[in-house]
């Protein structure tokens, strides 16, 4: 099974997606866990929970409960504190698994405190479980995979760990906690950040159509006027006097005409 597992693993890294994958993004997971901080800090605010309380998160602030106690894993005083807190975290995040839809975005974070809470407590089946579960459905999140090929290299099952951390690697190159892993395991580190090809678009040859259209004719401005719209047929101006009148001349000879009539 663990063998199928992992081949699954490889094989959804290679092709950058999961046929299960239905985990938000590392941002999401930082979101909720900055939600929980500030719900905390407003622990006895009524109006800020109910201002503050999205449907996105519904359930999840037994997750904030369980985070609340999460840094005492680190250095617990004694056995007795370790199993309490441990037991606190499971039973947290247990009810968040059973009672959020089973495609809900954030279960990855979710089993994957819960794993790391199951590995401190050396409950090592379990642990394993939950965080092959939070890779499943989601395989970028590298906490839950550096936790899952830590717990293999301390059970010497160093070529588990070199799956896991391998496969995540395809996926999250330059993740700060695997690539010292891999270094230990002996894994060849792919970049940091690997290079994008960038495609240039071919240029495409001149068509025989195009070779045999005929050039454009521009067509140089006419120096002769504007025609003259009908608003303007009567208009005088005082260079040419009237438009439509006869030569100057002629209108001389009139004018003269008139005179000698009127002498008369």
């Amino acid at each position: 099974m663990r063998i199928g597992i992992f081949r699954n693993l490889a094989v959804l890294a290679a092709a950058g997606l999961s046929a299960q994958a239905y985990g938000g993004t590392e941002a999401d997971y930082q979101a909720l866990r900055s939600w929980c901080v500030q719900r905390s800090a407003h622990e006895n605010d009524t109006a800020w929970q109910a201002a503050n309380s999205p449907l996105k998160y519904f359930h999840f602030h037994h997750y904030c409960f369980a985070m609340k106690v999460e840094n005492k894993l680190i250095a617990p005083r004694d056995a007795a504190e370790r199993k309490r807190v441990v037991d606190e975290i499971v039973g947290q995040i247990s009810y968040v698994v059973s009672h959020v839809q089973p495609d809900h975005f954030l279960l990855p974070e979710a089993y994957a405190l819960r794993g790391r809470a199951l590995y401190v407590g050396k409950r090592n089946v379990e642990a394993e479980s939950d965080l092959l579960r939070a890779l499943q459905l989601d395989p970028r999140h590298t906490r839950a995979a550096a936790q899952l090929a830590t717990l293999y290299m301390n059970t010497n099952r160093r070529s588990d760990a070199a799956n896991v951390v391998r496969a995540t690697l395809e996926l999250m190159p330059g993740d700060y906690r695997l690539r010292p892993l891999a270094k230990e395991l002996k894994i060849e580190l792919p970049p940091e950040r690997p290079p994008q090809a960038v495609e240039k678009a071919p240029i495409a040859p001149p068509s025989e159509a195009a070779d045999n259209k005929a050039p454009s004719i521009v067509v140089p401005p006419s120096d002769s006027p504007e025609p003259v719209g009908p608003a303007e047929a009567g208009v005088e101006t005082a260079v040419t006097g009237c438009r439509f009148c006869p030569p100057e001349e002629i209108q001389s000879k009139w004018r003269e005409s008139f005179r000698e009539k009127n002498k008369q």
